[in-house]
């Protein structure tokens, strides 16, 4: 059979575009790949919990958030990113009280509080009053800085009857040594009516019940970064 120059040149393309066909099956884009991963979780080597939330700073007072969770040697982005709120002053690696920064590094996760019952997070909830308040600042009592209190036993600080903020919240474990003036009621919660926060991490009200949820009873790390 006599075979033109055009037929040759159609079956040439026709061979390339099938093969180019075989790789894309076979091969995942490097940018999609990458994205599927927690990086920045991956490059702290403190990070070693089950799951582990990223906070990714991207201006002064925004992050993305994502949830991750370790599959093998890896941590894969399970959700996210969900938009976030740092403190009002940014965020600081050395945190002081009062600065109005977020503290960058890597945390526990801890209780979960609110004005609210709890939505689903697997840990002790704490339903507040208004008797019930966060010591920060000069404590009353030195013992009690750091913590939840009852206003009805002698403590002062920052109320956490806040049915905006603090309808779902829950404990960052920043400064768990309680050191004087190291910084206190560092939470993850709900945004406020200013999208401002002291030193939190927020996000959107049903941003964070998702959160919660998807943490569940499983030991969680945050990373602020």
């Amino acid at each position: 059979m006599h075979t033109t120059p055009a037929r040759i040149l159609a079956m040439v393309i026709t061979a390339v575009l099938f093969a180019a066909g075989l790789t894309v099956i076979g091969q995942t884009d490097p940018a999609e790949a990458a994205a599927k991963y927690c990086t920045g979780i991956e490059a702290n080597s403190s990070v070693t919990a089950a799951k582990a939330i990223e906070v990714k700073q991207r201006s002064t007072t925004t992050a993305d958030i994502y949830l991750c969770k370790k599959s093998g040697h890896r941590y894969v982005r399970d959700s996210g990113p969900f938009k976030a709120r740092l403190g009002y002053n940014g965020s600081t690696s050395s945190k002081r009280e009062g600065d109005g920064k977020t503290p960058k590094g890597v945390f526990w996760m801890r209780n979960g509080f609110g004005t609210s019952a709890n939505p689903g997070l697997g840990k002790p909830w704490t339903k507040v009053t208004r008797d019930h308040v966060w010591v920060d600042g000069d404590a009353t009592k030195a013992e009690g800085y750091n913590t939840m209190q009852r206003k009805s036993e002698g403590y002062e600080g920052e109320s956490l009857y806040q049915p905006k903020p603090y309808k779902y919240a829950q404990v960052i474990g920043y400064n768990e040594a309680r050191t004087p003036g190291k910084g206190s009621a560092i939470f993850l919660h709900a945004n406020t009516e200013s999208m401002k926060t002291a030193g939190c991490v927020s996000m959107y009200e049903s941003s964070l019940v998702k959160a919660m949820k998807w943490e569940g009873t499983t030991k969680t790390q945050i990373l602020i970064h």
